[in-house]
């Protein structure tokens, strides 16, 4: 059996666990271990692929959602059968963490191990986003959303973090609602369609996204169904007085709020409307973004 750490080489939360986390995970994981780090922006895309090609057994992220994002693609990206992929696993030490709240996923390095040897693994879904202008075509395993979340995706990009991940979430949010101006956006699902101006639209795998917002409390990893919530036409000041509860997973009764489900969407937009995933930009509209049912198996609690 082999085991390959992915390394976020930019998380200062790492810098103090790392040799512990080496010493433990090649004492106590059967097989091989082997530690590589990113050094570029979608490093653990590449990385990712290669360890998949190479018939890894388990291949762990470290760091964030950005992480897990890069690593889901690169296994995708791989020449490997779909059941010839590693089976995919986290320490969570990113800015927000969003996929491992809703995984109930914690930094026990003993957790993890245990899962490891134990083989204790679900089978999880996947989305899929094609963005019909370029033909590219990108997966995510958490939450897509489209209108403010792109924009405030890009701010975040360029912009340190100063006082912590959640003032700098909570900040580019705000400026994002100054600057953002509303999309006129039209999303059409078998059951359903929905058309208007859009504040945010989150097509979710998972529950939290945005540094602990639970904007689809009711959100399976495994259902084979997105949960998709809708923030039209609402102005700044209904985000603020909600957000406490949207945190605590409450969904809003608003009429310009709505929540759906549907294991496929179509977006189309007359304006220019972005699209990001796991926190990181993918493209613009039109986009169709669709489940795939389990497609990768997860080192997770059975329970969840």
């Amino acid at each position: 059996m082999k085991t390959v750490f992915i390394i976020n080489n930019k998380s200062n939360r790492l810098a103090k666990i790392l040799p512990g986390m080496e010493q433990d995970c090649r004492q106590n994981i059967l097989g091989d271990v082997e530690l590589v780090f990113t050094e570029r922006k979608r490093h653990a895309v590449e990385l990712a692929r290669i360890a998949t090609e190479n018939e890894c057994n388990n291949l762990i992220a470290v760091g964030g959602d950005g992480t897990l994002h890069e690593i889901v693609n690169g296994i995708m990206q791989s020449d490997m059968a779909e059941n010839a992929y590693p089976i995919l696993g986290l320490l969570p030490y990113g800015s927000a963490n969003d996929f491992a709240r809703t995984a109930r996923i914690s930094k026990s390095i003993e957790n993890l191990v245990g899962w490891i040897n134990s083989s204790t693994v679900q089978q999880i879904d996947l989305g899929k986003i094609y963005i019909h202008a370029s033909g590219e075509t990108r997966y995510f395993i958490n939450i897509a959303s489209l209108g403010l979340g792109p924009e405030v995706v890009q701010k975040l990009d360029r912009s340190t973090a100063l006082f912590g991940p959640d003032f700098h979430y909570f900040s580019n949010i705000i400026k994002g609602f100054l600057s953002y101006k509303k999309k006129e956006v039209s999303c059409t699902a078998r059951n359903w369609q929905w058309e208007g101006k859009l504040l945010q639209m989150a097509v979710a795998n998972g529950c939290y996204f945005g540094n602990a917002i639970c904007t689809a409390p009711d959100a399976q990893l495994a259902d084979g169904q997105f949960q998709v919530a809708i923030f039209g036409n609402l102005s700044i000041w209904d985000y603020i007085k909600n957000l406490g509860n949207l945190k605590k997973g409450v969904k809003l009764n608003h009429p310009q709020v709505s929540y759906f489900e549907a294991p496929e969407v179509i977006i189309k937009s007359d304006d220019t409307c972005g699209v990001e995933a796991d926190g990181e930009y993918v493209g613009i509209v039109p986009a169709t973004i669709s489940i795939l049912p389990k497609a990768m198996r997860f080192l997770m609690d059975q329970d969840i």
